[in-house]
């Protein structure tokens, strides 16, 4: 039998960093484990967005800590990530999400987020090519933008390799063992680990690898697509990425072209990561009413990639009570890439010093029990 001090299950993005920093608190002694190659899920398969914009505190703070980490991720690490603060632009055309945007404005100035209200003229000026006779106001942070997924990835995977940390691939867990409300090991088709923590990083399978201690989450994958134009005549400036909020259509430059995405209405929640064309035509007649420009686009590529939803569009974070050693780092609602440096921080302080930098107690799977949910509005 193997042993480990930490197995962390899931080599994604999160599961990565986690690993990176428990070696760099001196805790190298890791295995990850990944069901098929790192970073196979959704990390390359989202679309890079880092964003301060949140309406929640703790969302917020999350970003903030680790928008920090990824300005400093090339001198840091290594690893460019290629790291484009172009903005968030928020387009809002509705009551209700002018009634919450305008509570997050507010947030924002406490929590020192530098984003700011622009009306027509200031959406204009940001995005020339947006039709804005619809928009009640904007929203802009010069902060947000977006970075390469596995450039990221590959910055932490190296780096805690080169301090003992071991990466397998390949290797589904099929068993995590305990006794007496302890984790004591995990078991794949081809090893046996002996191990006192387990973290489960699993993204959208963290429910089923949970299943596995005999414990519950309340995680669901559900599909999201990505269409990708060639280079647009007209349309080669930068520009901010740009949200519709009523609708969640976004967009952003990408390899020249435009990457559009938004949620299909009738995906339900599974497994599904195919590309699905059919649902190409409601995205365009969205994207060419909001961007008429975009008429003169021809979609070249695309790709499909799986959200781990939790019903308030938080992570759980943390220790799970009731089973010792057994800690979760999953459920980020599409948000997972961009507050992996962080995530990966405060798991490996939680591990090795008992106590994370930053309070995650309003993260902790026990909230779903007391009804204690704090819900996130700014999601896509």
């Amino acid at each position: 039998m193997e042993r480990a001090e930490v197995v962390i299950v899931g080599g994604g993005v999160i599961g990565a960093s986690i690993a990176h920093h428990l070696a760099t608190k001196g805790v190298t002694d890791v295995v990850v484990l990944e069901r098929d190659t790192l970073g196979s899920g959704s990390t390359s398969r989202n679309a890079g967005g880092i964003r301060l914009q949140f309406s929640t505190e703790i969302n917020v703070r999350l970003s903030q800590l680790s928008i920090e980490k990824i300005e400093r991720f090339a001198d840091e690490i290594g690893v460019d990530p290629d790291l484009h603060q172009v903005g968030y632009l928020f387009l809002i055309t509705t009551d209700d999400d002018a009634a919450v945007f305008e509570r997050s404005l507010e947030l924002w100035r406490r929590l020192g987020v530098p984003a700011e209200r622009v009306d027509r003229d200031g959406v204009r000026a940001l995005f020339p090519e947006v039709r804005v006779d619809d928009v009640r106001f904007g929203t802009f942070c010069a902060k947000d933008g977006y970075c390469d997924p596995t450039s990221l990835l590959h910055g932490y995977v190296a780096r805690a390799r080169d301090r003992g940390v071991r990466f397998v691939e390949g290797e589904p867990v099929i068993a995590i063992t305990h006794e007496n409300g302890r984790v004591t090991g995990v078991r794949t088709a081809s090893r046996e680990i002996a191990t006192a923590t387990v973290v489960d990083a699993a993204g959208p399978w963290a429910a089923k690898v949970a299943a596995l201690a005999g414990v519950e989450l309340p995680i669901t994958p559900l599909r999201r697509q990505i269409f990708v134009t060639e280079v647009v005549p007209g349309l080669e400036h930068d520009f901010p990425l740009t949200v519709e909020m009523a609708t969640g259509f976004y967009c952003h430059r990408e390899s020249g072209g435009v990457l559009m995405g938004m949620a299909d209405p009738n995906d339900g929640p599974g497994y599904d990561d195919s590309l699905n064309w059919d649902f190409l035509p409601a995205l365009v007649e969205r994207a060419l009413d909001r961007i008429p420009l975009l008429e003169r686009a021809n979609v070249k590529t695309g790709w499909a990639g799986l959200y781990e939803d939790t019903p308030d569009k938080h992570p759980i974070l943390g220790a799970v009570d009731g089973l010792e050693g057994f800690l979760c780092a999953a459920g980020f609602s599409g948000h997972g890439l961009m507050h992996a440096p962080i995530a990966g921080q405060l798991l490996a302080e939680l591990i090795v010093d008992g106590r994370p930098s930053l309070d995650i107690t309003p993260l902790a799977l026990s909230r779903y029990a007391r009804g204690d949910l704090i819900r996130e509005h700014n999601v896509i």
